[in-house]
């Protein structure tokens, strides 16, 4: 449904090291990829060890790995290397309590990532999240190099506006088009999508 109203990338909470509503194991995630078709892309969230995340890669092959973890930079490098092998991209989410945010972010960037993402969801409440913070999103997205994706808080009511003020070249919902956790609500989809515009 949200391939055929308009995302260019779906996203699968795989494994995640801590409880939360929407996680999936790797064989269901697995079933549920194989169903992405047309230009959609997919990618797997989910955070830990090195070895947890290329084995989660290596049975579900997706398109970007998301790490929403506590990974380091050098560990982060590591998975940048070995998942590069396989064609694919890394995403490093940070958080508004990411010690020296920005350099970090700059940081990531030089170690490989496709982009980082600036999500107010962390590790430790990834069960509540909440809104961005807008202004610390553009300081980020003007200290590095690669883009910044960016998400809490999104809603087919303020996409555009929120579009508008960051400019931010991707976004990423989850929620904000949710009938209750982990169940997407198609009018809520539609919504945002005519909100949004595709170029």
């Amino acid at each position: 449904m949200c391939v055929r109203r308009g995302a260019d990338i779906v996203g699968f909470v795989v494994d995640y090291p801590r409880p939360v509503p929407w996680t999936l194991s790797v064989a269901q995630a697995s079933e549920l990829m194989a169903t992405v078709g047309g230009a959609a892309q997919t990618c797997v969230v989910t955070g830990g060890s090195p070895e947890h995340v290329l084995h989660i890669a290596a049975q579900t092959k997706p398109d970007y790995v998301q790490l929403h973890g506590d990974e380091t930079l050098a560990d982060t490098a590591r998975l940048v290397s070995e998942l590069g092998k396989c064609g694919i991209k890394v995403i490093k989410a940070l958080f508004p309590d990411t010690p020296d945010l920005e350099q970090t972010a700059v940081d990531f960037c030089a170690a490989g990532v496709y982009a980082v993402l600036f999500d107010p969801r962390t590790p430790h409440n990834a069960s509540h999240g909440g809104a961005a913070d807008l202004s610390a999103y553009q300081k980020l997205r003007a200290a590095v190099t690669c883009p910044v994706v960016l998400a809490g808080g999104i809603t087919p009511e303020n996409a555009a506006a929120i579009l508008r003020q960051t400019q931010a070249p991707m976004i990423d919902l989850m929620t904000g088009v949710e009938l209750r956790p982990g169940v997407k609500d198609e009018a809520r989809v539609i919504a945002l999508f005519q909100a949004v515009p595709r170029e």
